[in-house]
């Protein structure tokens, strides 16, 4: 029976990652911008000045962006700003926010790269690095710093467990009440 229960959680885990996937694939991409060129044999289109990507709960903020395609889709979006910045809903509900010089999101995979002074921010927990790689369907992250630049080393923050507040005893209900 044990085995059952744990097969069926197992499956209920991969079937909340799928739908998370599906969200972006059912989705489409809108970006806007003050300017925009296009080279139709490379399957290159980059945008300029103050662009903005949605794909549902996905919102990338950048300087410049270019769109590359391949079989007429889009399969890699880089992204680059001072910093740029990127967030989305994750599968449990919580906001990823992340911000880098340079954003790399490939939508086929599911893959967030953040190059260059970036952080991550999810469930109160901040990531910093040089680099970090994203995972948005299965929600794993890896980090790491860089000799040559400011962010040497890798930084987590995780933030303090909250106390669970604490019952308001009888007693003290009654005595808030008589000094009404």
């Amino acid at each position: 029976m044990n085995l059952f229960k744990a097969l069926l959680v197992s499956l209920i885990a991969l079937s909340g990652s799928c739908l998370a996937s599906d969200e972006y694939d059912s989705q489409p991409i809108t970006v806007e911008s003050d300017r925009a060129e296009r080279n139709e044999r490379t399957g290159l289109t980059q945008y300029s000045g103050n662009v903005i990507i949605r794909q549902g709960s996905l919102i990338i903020d950048a300087n410049t962006v270019e769109l590359h395609y391949a079989d007429n889709r889009v399969n890699r979006i880089v992204c680059d700003g001072n910093p740029a910045s990127y967030q989305h809903k994750s599968n449990t509900g919580g906001q990823v926010l992340a911000r880098a010089e340079t954003i790399e999101y490939l939508p086929a995979e599911k893959l967030v790269n953040l190059k260059t002074n970036a952080s991550l921010s999810r469930n109160g927990t901040l990531i910093k690095g040089d680099s970090i790689n994203y995972d948005v369907v299965n929600e794993t992250w890896r980090a790491k710093g860089d000799n040559q630049s400011n962010q040497k080393r890798i930084q987590l923050v995780i933030p303090p467990l909250q106390k669970p507040k604490e019952p308001v005893k009888e007693d003290e209900v009654a005595d808030e009440k008589s000094k009404s």
